[in-house]
C-alpha cells in the first residue's frame, strides 16, 4: 500500500469512527392522541412528548364527562395518572404537566362517564414514546 493510500485509508477510518461514536440527536418522542369510541367522539385525550403534557377534553354537551388516564413504567414505579374534564363541553380542557423520561412507553386512555362515579364507557387507548 502506498503512503498516499495509507493516509487516505486512515482518514476514512478515523472519520467513520467519529461518526459511529458521536452523540446523536435526542430521540424525539411520539405525540399520542385518542378519541372515545362513541359515534360523536365525545371525549379526547392527548399526550405531547415535548414537555410531557397530558390533556383531556370533553367535546360534546351530552351530560357525560371525559375521563382519561396516562400510564407508564419507569425504574421507580408503575404510574397510572387520572385526569378528568368535568367543566362541560367545549370549555377549557383539563391539563397536567408531567415528568416522564425519554423513550418510556406511555399508554393514554380516554373514556366517557356519567358523573364522578359513573361507569366508564366508550373507552379507547393508544401508546407512544415519551
Amino acid at each position: 500500500m502506498t503512503f498516499h493510500a495509507k493516509t487516505v485509508m486512515g482518514a476514512l477510518l478515523a472519520g467513520a469512527a467519529a461518526v459511529m461514536f458521536a452523540a446523536g440527536p435526542a430521540a424525539a418522542g411520539t405525540d399520542v392522541y385518542v378519541d372515545t369510541t362513541d359515534p360523536f367522539n365525545g371525549g379526547a385525550a392527548g399526550f405531547v412528548a415535548d414537555g410531557e403534557i397530558f390533556t383531556v377534553c370533553d367535546n360534546r354537551a351530552d351530560g357525560m364527562r371525559a375521563s382519561g388516564h396516562i400510564g407508564w413504567i419507569d425504574s421507580k414505579a408503575s404510574h397510572w395518572v387520572p385526569l378528568e374534564d368535568a367543566n362541560g363541553a367545549n370549555n377549557s380542557c383539563a391539563r397536567k404537566d408531567l415528568s416522564i423520561g425519554e423513550g418510556i412507553t406511555v399508554t393514554v386512555e380516554i373514556c366517557l362517564k356519567d358523573g364522578a362515579n359513573g361507569t366508564p364507557k366508550y373507552c379507547a387507548t393508544k401508546r407512544g414514546k415519551a
